[in-house]
């Protein structure tokens, strides 16, 4: 096997968000394999996002905060703790494309020179996770699907056999996973960005979806709302999607009624007391004080903020 030509972008750089741009990246192959939403985090594009983003109709998505930020610093300390418990060598990985399929890249966190039990180099993925995120998400022993495909589309665009992901879970547990490449899964990775790109190129959309980062592109998409109406007559969609709107606003509020009373009975039983626990359940109450008015400037009204209490429930078995 060729070793893949591996470059060395300074992160965050105009080259590498120019690579980042021209392929569809491991972070992002989920969306085309339509995973459940349980199955992906709520800041991961989906299809719709996936389209406009690198169609250049809408901006890519802003990843900042303590999580990302956290998550990269931690990186070379994962991968340090996987080579000194697995007897690896690791260097920094770098951006790769796939040399098969056009507009298919990555960018590799590590890269491990070698293992006696597989053949050639490996792809090393880090991750940083908290306790219950892991405890709910890393089932049956394995990471979320989102993460064994971002593994896939490396050992993909690497060619490698083998790659591993270490996670450390709560800042103090080390947990690392071994997979070998999946070749059928890798054609089909391939296959799939060969048709998004196309979708692209022939200006074929696909559905909108009831994402948080759908919601953003349209905001991007249509900025400004205008005073004025469109006729829907002649739309074969528009009794459809409106229809659907008012039916799965009818759910929603019966919905809300059902969680307002369940809460409620949650409450009548805590009474005072903040916590509750036993038959394997927990409940913790939040008590948000109220917030009393400021002073009004002349001819200004100011509305003080309730008090309020949230409940948080969670099984304990």
């Amino acid at each position: 096997m060729n070793a893949p030509a591996i470059i060395h972008y300074p992160h965050d750089s105009p080259e590498w968000h120019a690579a980042r741009a021209r392929n569809l990246g491991s972070s992002e192959i989920a969306a085309l394999f339509d995973l459940p939403n349980d199955q992906v985090p709520a800041y991961m594009m989906r299809r719709f996002a996936l389209f406009h983003v690198k169609a250049g109709s809408a901006p890519p998505p802003v990843v900042d905060g303590a999580r990302p930020k956290w998550g990269l610093l931690l990186e070379a300390v994962i991968a340090e703790a996987a080579a000194e418990a697995h007897g690896w060598e690791v260097t920094k990985g770098g951006y790769v494309t796939d040399a098969t399929t056009p507009g298919l890249g990555c960018s590799l966190d590590f890269v491990i020179a070698s293992d006696p039990e597989e053949d050639g180099p490996g792809v090393l993925e880090t991750k940083s996770i908290d306790w219950l995120i892991h405890k709910r998400s890393w089932t049956d022993a394995e990471p979320p699907p989102h993460i064994l495909l971002q593994l896939q589309h490396q050992l993909c665009a690497t060619g490698y056999s083998w790659g591993a992901v270490a996670a450390l879970v709560g800042g103090n547990d080390l947990r690392v996973y071994r997979y070998k490449a999946r070749p059928k899964l890798i054609a089909e990775i391939r296959r799939r960005v060969q048709d998004f790109w196309a979708s692209i190129e022939a200006g074929k959309p696909p559905p909108v979806d009831g994402s948080d980062s759908a919601s953003a592109v349209l905001a991007s998409l249509y900025p400004q709302v205008v005073d004025d109406a469109i006729d829907m007559e002649f739309s074969n969609e528009w009794p459809i999607a409106v229809c659907d709107f008012m039916a799965a606003a009818e759910r929603r509020r019966a919905v809300n009624v059902e969680y307002d009373e369940a809460k409620n009975r949650v409450a009548a039983l805590l009474g005072t007391h903040k916590r509750g626990y036993g038959g394997g359940y927990s409940v913790n109450v939040a008590v948000i004080e109220a917030k009393q008015d400021r002073p009004a400037e002349p001819g200004e009204i100011i509305k003080g903020r309730a008090g309020s209490r949230r409940y948080a429930a969670r099984c304990t078995v």
